[in-house]
C-alpha cells in the first residue's frame, strides 16, 4: 500500500534515473558475469549475469537476474536480495551466514570485486557500485545514437491530496520547455489519471529567461594541480548535498594524480549519491577554474529549487564553501486595459512613446512581451531594459482648492530597470517646504549666524565682522573693557574670523580679561589691608570684652 506522496517520489526516481543519468555494470569481462553464493550449510549456487547485446546492466538489473537465478535454485530458494542505496551495496537476506565468491576459473571478478577466495558477508551486505565512469540512458534500437545525449535532469512528479491528482514538471524553464506523454495503458490512466499529452507547454508566466543551476566555488589552495599529485587519508573525504539528497563521498587514493582524472572521479562518485528514499543524485558537473585556482560544482538542475554544498579538506580549497541556490526567473503578463466610452468598451494600446492610443499596429516587440497594458504598468524585455513607455507620462492635471493653481505630474520612465533587484533611488529633489518656527541659532568659528527651524529648513542671517589695529597696545582704555583708536594704534581694519591676521569665533565661551592688571593688583592690597584691619578691631572688642566680664566675676 501505497500513499499518493510515496507514488509520486517513487515515480520521480524513476523517471529521472532513466532520463538522467542511471549508471551501468560494464560486465565486458566474462569472469564479471559469474558468481558464487554459498551458505553456512554449505549450500551454494552459481549465478550467471546475462547482460544486453552491450554487455550492460543496470542495478535493478543485476538484482532482478540474482532473485531469479536465487529462486531457481532448490538449495537457496529462501535467499533473496536487495540494493541498499545508503548503505551502497547488494544486502542478501537469510537465516545463515552468507559468503560469496568468483566461480569456476578462479579469475577475479573486478566488478564484484571478488576472487575465488570466498568473502564472508558482514551483515549480508555486498559493497557495489556500478563500474562506468559516466551515466548513459539505454540507447533505442532505431536510433542508438540519439537517446544517450538527451539526457534530462529535475524532473518532478508531485501529488495534490486536495484534488487527488498527479502532476508531472519537467526540469527546465524557458521557451523550450515542453514534456510530453505517450503510450499511456489502461492501468496508468485508471490509477493516476495520466492521458496521453503530444505536448504540453506551460502557460503560466515562468517564462522568458532560462533558469539558471547551483553554482558552488571553492577558495584557492596551494596545491600544484598542474602536475601530478597525490590524494591522502584526510584529503579523500568530501561531504556534500545536491538538492536534498545529503552523503559522504570517498574517492580512492593515490599519488598519481591528474586534474582530469582528480575531476573525474569526484564527479562520478557525487553522482552515484542516493538517499533513502531512492533519490539519486545526476547531471553534476565538477570543473576548475584555472584563473582563479579554484573548484566549481554545477547542479544538474536549473531551478530555484536547485542546492548544493560541498564541504572537503583545505589542501582542495573546500573548507568554508557556502552553499548556493540556483534561480528561476518569471514575468508577469498583465492583462488588456479596456477603456468605456459612450458606452462602448475600446482596447486602449500603449504606443512606443508611452502614449494612449486605441491602434495597436506596427509594434514590434518579443513575442512573449506583454504589450496591452493598464495604467502606470510598464514592459521591460529579457535584458532588463524598459521596453514601454520608453518617454515620460503626465498625469492627469489635479486643479487645487482656493484658486490655488493647477498640479501637473510628470513621470520620467526612460532610467527604469528591471533586474529583480533591490529597489535604489538614483535621484530626488524637493522644490518646497511646509512652514517652520525658529528653534535654534548657531554662530560658526567664521562668524557666521545661521538659523534653524522647525521643518528642517536653515538660513544663514549674518556675519559677525573683527576688527584689528597694527598696534593694538597703543590702544586707549576709557573704563571696563572699553578701548578706543588712538594715533599710537592706528586706524581701525575690518575683517572675517580667521582670516589673516584675525583670529576665530567661539560661541558661547566666556572672554579672558584684559583690564589694567596693576590697578586690580593694587586694589587687592587695598582689599586685604582692610579686611587685615577689620579682623584686628573684632580682635580687640572681643578682648576688651573678656576683661570685663573677668572684674565683674
Amino acid at each position: 500500500t501505497y500513499t499518493g506522496e510515496e507514488i509520486a517520489t517513487e515515480i520521480t526516481n524513476v523517471l529521472n534515473r532513466k532520463f538522467g543519468g542511471e549508471r551501468y555494470f560494464d560486465f565486458s569481462s566474462d569472469t564479471s558475469k559469474t558468481i558464487t553464493v554459498e551458505t553456512s550449510d554449505g549450500d551454494s549456487v552459481d549465478i550467471v549475469l546475462e547482460p544486453d547485446s552491450n554487455d550492460q546492466l543496470t542495478m535493478d538489473e543485476v538484482v532482478a537476474q540474482i532473485n531469479t537465478a536465487l529462486t531457481a535454485s532448490t538449495d537457496m530458494s529462501d535467499v533473496s536480495v536487495v540494493y541498499d542505496p545508503v548503505l551502497k551495496g547488494l544486502v542478501f537476506t537469510d537465516s545463515n551466514d552468507l559468503v560469496v565468491s568468483v566461480s569456476g576459473t578462479g579469475d577475479a571478478n573486478e566488478v564484484f570485486g571478488l576472487t575465488s577466495t570466498a568473502t564472508e558477508l558482514t551483515d549480508g551486505l555486498l559493497s557495489l557500485a556500478p563500474n562506468t565512469e559516466n551515466p548513459i540512458r539505454r540507447a533505442d534500437p532505431v536510433s542508438p545514437s540519439v537517446l544517450p545525449s538527451l539526457q534530462r535532469y529535475g524532473i518532478k512528479v508531485s501529488f495534490d491530496p486536495v484534488g487527488k491528482t498527479f502532476s508531472i514538471a519537467s526540469g527546465s524553464t524557458g521557451d523550450e520547455s515542453s514534456l510530453s506523454i505517450t503510450d499511456v495503458n489502461t492501468y496508468a490512466t485508471n490509477l493516476l489519471g495520466v492521458s496521453a499529452a503530444t505536448q504540453d507547454v506551460s502557460t503560466e508566466a515562468l517564462r522568458g529567461l532560462k533558469s539558471l543551476p547551483a553554482v558552488a566555488t571553492g577558495s584557492t589552495f596551494s596545491t600544484n594541480v598542474t602536475t601530478n599529485f597525490s590524494v591522502d587519508p584526510g584529503t579523500d573525504t568530501f561531504i556534500v548535498t545536491v538538492d536534498d539528497v545529503r552523503g559522504e563521498v570517498t574517492i580512492p587514493q593515490g599519488s598519481n594524480y591528474s586534474l582530469a582524472s582528480f575531476m573525474s572521479e569526484l564527479e562520478n562518485s557525487i553522482n552515484t549519491m542516493t538517499d533513502s528514499t531512492g533519490k539519486t543524485v545526476n547531471g553534476v558537473k565538477v570543473s576548475y577554474d584555472s584563473t582563479a585556482k579554484v573548484f566549481k560544482f554545477t547542479t544538474g538542475t536549473a531551478s530555484n529549487n536547485s542546492f548544493i554544498k560541498v564541504s572537503g579538506s583545505s589542501v582542495w580549497g573546500l573548507s568554508q564553501v557556502e552553499s548556493v541556490r540556483g534561480s528561476t526567473t518569471t514575468w508577469i503578463q498583465p492583462t488588456q486595459f479596456v477603456d468605456s466610452s459612450s458606452g462602448t468598451a475600446k482596447p486602449v494600446f500603449i504606443d512606443e512613446f508611452g502614449k494612449e492610443t486605441i491602434n495597436g499596429d506596427g509594434l514590434k516587440v518579443a513575442e512573449w512581451s506583454p504589450l496591452f497594458l493598464d495604467k502606470g504598468e510598464l514592459t521591460f524585455d529579457t535584458g532588463g531594459k524598459i521596453l514601454s513607455p520608453k518617454a515620460g507620462t503626465q498625469l492627469e492635471t489635479v486643479f487645487l482648492a482656493g484658486g490655488k493653481g493647477a498640479l501637473t505630474i510628470n513621470i520620467d520612465y526612460s532610467k527604469s530597470t528591471q533586474f529583480t533587484s533591490p529597489f535604489a533611488v538614483l535621484s530626488q529633489s524637493q522644490d518646497g517646504a511646509p512652514e517652520g518656527d525658529l528653534v535654534g541659532v548657531t554662530i560658526g568659528v567664521d562668524g557666521l549666524v545661521s538659523a534653524s527651524y522647525s521643518n528642517g529648513a536653515q538660513k544663514s542671517l549674518a556675519k559677525i565682522l573683527l576688527v584689528n589695529f597694527s598696534s593694538p597696545k597703543g590702544l586707549r582704555q576709557i573704563g571696563d573693557s572699553s578701548f578706543l583708536s588712538s594715533a599710537a594704534s592706528g586706524n581701525p581694519i575690518l575683517g572675517t574670523a580667521g582670516g589673516a591676521g584675525f583670529g576665530t569665533i567661539r560661541a558661547g565661551a566666556t572672554e579672558r580679561s584684559n583690564v589694567d592688571l596693576t590697578q586690580e593688583l593694587v586694589d587687592l592690597i587695598t582689599a586685604q589691608r582692610n579686611f587685615q584691619a577689620n579682623a584686628k578691631a573684632i580682635e580687640t572688642s572681643t578682648t576688651m570684652t573678656q576683661a570685663i566680664i573677668n572684674i565683674r566675676g
